[in-house]
């Protein structure tokens, strides 16, 4: 049988912006204003090295860019996965991938049977719009609305568990949307769960849970992207972190340039390398392309930045969240830290597409196709 999530969780700090995240799960604390979500799952089959439906023959749908962020040193992804499987096609069969969604399966229920859990299959639609240069005929449709179904998505446990993952997925943002949480949600559960449970507003101890996603931050035609992270050393917008609410995810890039063009495909590809001692966060990476274009590649030496609250400003930032509170003179510039775990035993086992809307009053969709993930740079569409 399955369950039903709450999801819940609101908070604001003056004029440096606010956050807020989606609760729910089996026993986590919910956000403010909530209770915890209650436990279960919808079983579903699944399995770590599935791939997706069969593949379609013509490319069809609109192409689209959507917005890149600056270049960086990672380069393009000519020489990914991607590049020896055009369109996409058989690309499940390579060594080195892990799991693929093409929505080719011909039915809504017929994908939510691969999965763990799901939500809200009445707004889900698989629809004759993909990608420039895809193999497939169908992408899937996500809607959301804040009268109605809050949340619409579906949940992979990839088993057996992995220490760093490049995750690859086309999206297409419906313009003029109050978004809430919208994006593709990748990490892990200690143990491993056959359900989301983001736990809004409380900090990862380290040996429990972290998660990464990239999701607009406003709403309008063009809207900017940013990372929205749950992890062990992340910050509160709370001057002095108190209660259940003190912390939401935190926010990375702050590029006018990261942004998602509406009702245009992107590619995004995200990149998360764990730290391999539980000690510290040596070694671990975070990655962010958007149309083979590289954005940030965080390490535990660069790029430098600072604090504001829950916002990381790289010296590279230049959306106003940043701008607005540069550092005070002498401020030393750091790394950030990204250890995600205090404990090996956490392990990247979490796959998360998602349409989360609250706002009375709205709706919204969300586009998602050529969804892969493996353990090397996938690159986008050939």
């Amino acid at each position: 049988m399955r369950h039903t999530w709450l999801y819940v969780g609101a908070a604001s700090l003056l004029v440096l912006g606010s956050g807020c995240g989606s609760s729910g799960g089996n026993s986590g604390a919910a956000g403010s204003g909530g209770t915890s979500g209650s436990g279960g799952s919808t079983g579903g089959s699944g399995g770590s090295s599935a791939s997706g439906g069969t593949s379609g023959t013509g490319a069809g749908g609109s192409a689209g860019s959507g917005g890149s962020g600056a270049g960086g040193s990672a380069g393009s992804g000519a020489g990914g996965i991607a590049a020896k499987y055009p369109g996409d096609v058989g690309i499940g069969q390579d060594p080195d991938v892990i799991w693929v969604e093409n929505f080719e399966e011909g039915s809504v229920g017929a994908v939510t049977g691969r999965y763990d859990d799901h939500k809200n299959s009445p707004g889900m639609a698989l629809v004759s719009d993909v990608p420039a240069k895809s193999g497939g005929k169908a992408s899937m449709k996500l809607t959301a609305s804040g009268n109605g179904a809050n949340a619409t998505d579906f949940y992979k446990k990839l088993a057996p568990g992995y220490e760093e993952l490049y995750v690859r997925y086309y999206a297409k943002y419906q313009a003029n949307v109050a978004w809430h949480h919208t994006g593709v949600w990748v990490g892990g559960y200690n143990p491993a769960s056959k359900w989301p449970n983001p736990q809004a507003g409380l900090k990862p101890n380290g040996d429990d849970r972290f998660s990464v996603s990239l999701e607009p931050m406003e709403q309008g035609q063009d809207v900017r992207m940013d990372f929205y992270n749950y992890w062990m050393k992340m910050h509160s917008w709370m001057a002095q972190p108190s209660g259940s609410t003190a912390y939401y995810g935190n926010s990375l890039v702050h590029l006018k340039s990261l942004q998602a063009s509406g009702d245009k495909w992107m590619c995004i590809e995200l990149h998360i390398k764990l730290n391999p001692s539980g000690a510290n966060g040596k070694g671990a990476e975070l990655g962010l392309w958007v149309n083979d274009q590289s954005v940030d590649q965080f390490s535990d030496t660069k790029p430098l930045g600072y604090w504001i609250r829950d916002k990381f400003c790289p010296t590279t930032a230049n959306s106003s969240e940043c701008t607005n509170y540069p550092p005070a003179s002498g401020t030393t510039m750091i790394p950030l830290d990204l250890q995600y775990r205090s404990t090996t035993a956490l392990e990247l086992n979490a796959f998360w597409p998602q349409n989360y809307i609250t706002k009375a009053g709205a709706s919204g969709s969300v586009w998602y196709d050529d969804m892969v993930v493996a353990k090397k740079r996938i690159g986008c569409l050939q």
